[in-house]
């Protein structure tokens, strides 16, 4: 059967009827979607977007994009800067349990050498984050040599123009779609209304990947931590040695001790709420490339290239304040929680993530 909409014999009229011009619409229409997903599949080179030519079509190929996989980011942006003629185009995320940092998600054009987290306290980028408001402007006259983007220090240089839209899904924040131009480009009215409501899509769309990654995250993370158990754990590790293959990685054990104590005389309750309050403490304090995870039953486990040994340090340090400073009902009988903590490195004391593990559960059973 033909796809082509075809009008039946009609002897009493030569011109078009309704339904037969309503068939030949949506052929053009079917016609330019095949068109687009050549486009998209890699046998052409992408078309720049005109919203203020065809919105329709703009958005079109925008849901085909969101809907292409994980490279969604790269090619938004790709499409987003070069369409619009900008210099530069960045998303941001806010991660599970960061209140004081953003993470840039992606890059478009390569990254020019900042930090992957960021403070939400300085920086254009931070007003966005902190006012849930968009920010426009033509030019950047703050300093002649950095534009302040972000903060003082930072490498970017030269860019005269900046947008940047909060996306928010409910009320929540979800992170950021940020744009640069040069020579005090100005974007048309139009672009902008477009951008406005890209926004509001992304926004959705963060959130729907987030469902997502709950969704398939259910079989892999602890049920009272929300930490990787061992098994995911030890998948993760064995990514995080992969991608630091040419430097050092560690590995570091929190036991707490007299958790089952407590338990008995407060109830199992009471013992869920300390390990989900650590739990929330120590992803609080972590990077994004670091790995966290809970093995056991009071077993906390942090993985990291060992150049940032310093900052999981710190974070071992707020994780045992936040155990030290747990309150306890009143009269109620003083808990003695003894903090074990041992440190293995790779590839010193073992090159796979299992044997890394089993090295470190060995010293710490040692240190007992």
């Amino acid at each position: 059967m033909s796809a082509k909409r075809k009008k039946p014999p009609d002897k009493t009229s030569t011109s078009p009827g309704l339904l037969h011009q309503f068939g030949q619409k949506i052929d053009q229409l079917l016609s330019r979607n095949n068109e687009r997903r050549q486009t998209f599949s890699g046998e052409g080179s992408p078309e720049p977007l005109q919203p203020e030519e065809d919105l329709l079509g703009a958005f079109i190929r925008l849901e085909e994009l969101l809907a292409s996989g994980s490279t969604w980011p790269e090619r938004l942006l790709d499409l987003l800067v070069n369409s619009l003629d900008l210099t530069w185009g960045f998303l941001t995320i806010i991660l599970s349990g960061q209140t004081k940092n953003y993470h840039i998600k992606t890059e478009y054009p390569p990254p020019v050498g900042l930090e992957s987290l960021q403070p939400i306290s300085s920086g254009l980028v931070g007003w966005v984050h902190t006012k849930l408001q968009p920010l426009a402007l033509s030019t950047l006259n703050l300093d002649q040599n950095i534009s302040y983007i972000f903060h003082p220090g930072d490498p970017l240089k030269n860019a005269t123009s900046f947008y940047g839209w909060p996306l928010i899904y409910v009320g929540n924040l979800k992170g950021s779609l940020i744009l640069v131009g040069s020579e005090g480009q100005v974007l048309s009215p139009a672009k902008l209304a477009f951008l406005d409501c890209l926004a509001m899509r992304l926004a959705a769309h963060y959130h729907q990947c987030r469902l997502f990654e709950l969704v398939s995250d259910l079989s892999k993370l602890d049920s009272q931590t929300a930490l990787p158990h061992r098994e995911f754990f030890i998948e993760r590790l064995s990514s995080l040695l992969a991608d630091n293959s040419d430097g050092e990685s560690a590995l570091w054990l929190m036991c707490i001790s007299g958790l089952g104590h407590f338990a008995a005389n407060h109830g199992q309750m009471a013992a869920s709420e300390l390990i989900k309050a650590l739990s929330q403490q120590i992803l609080r304090d972590a990077r994004p490339e670091w790995e966290v995870g809970h093995v056991s039953y009071g077993l906390f486990t942090l993985a990291a290239p060992y150049r940032d040994r310093l900052a999981v340090e710190n974070a071992i340090l707020s994780f045992q304040k936040r155990l030290n400073d747990w309150p306890l009902p009143a009269k109620a009988e003083r808990v003695y929680f003894i903090f074990h903590q041992v440190v293995v490195r790779a590839p010193q004391d073992g090159d796979k993530a299992e044997v890394l593990l089993e090295t470190a559960l060995s010293k710490l059973a040692e240190s007992d």
